[in-house]
C-alpha cells in the first residue's frame, strides 16, 4: 500500500512524477489492496473509511483516464489534481 492511512493526498504525493500508465497501474494495485483489507478484516473499525478510499481510488483512475470528475474526485485538493493532470 502506498497510503498506509488510506489517504488520497498521501497516495497522490507518492505517484507524482509518474506517467499516466504507471499512475493507473499503481492506483489499481492500491484499490485492490484496500479491498483485500476489507475482505480480511470483516469487523474492523475502519471499514467505512477503507471502502470510501477504494472507491475514491477507482474514481481517481476514471479521472486520469478520461478526465471524468465524479462527486468524490471533486473533493480532492484541486492543486493535487492539477499537478497530476499536467504530468499525464
Amino acid at each position: 500500500m502506498l497510503s498506509e492511512s488510506y489517504d488520497i493526498s498521501e497516495f497522490i504525493s507518492k505517484v507524482k512524477g509518474q506517467s499516466a500508465h504507471e499512475i493507473i497501474y499503481m492506483a489499481d494495485l492500491e484499490a485492490t489492496e484496500a479491498e483485500r483489507h476489507l475482505f480480511k478484516h470483516k469487523n474492523g473499525d475502519d471499514r467505512e473509511s477503507v471502502k470510501n478510499y477504494a472507491k475514491l481510488i477507482k474514481d481517481f483512475v476514471l479521472y486520469i483516464r478520461y478526465g471524468v470528475q465524479t462527486h468524490s474526485v471533486r473533493q480532492i485538493d484541486p492543486m493535487a489534481l492539477e499537478t497530476i493532470g499536467r504530468e499525464c
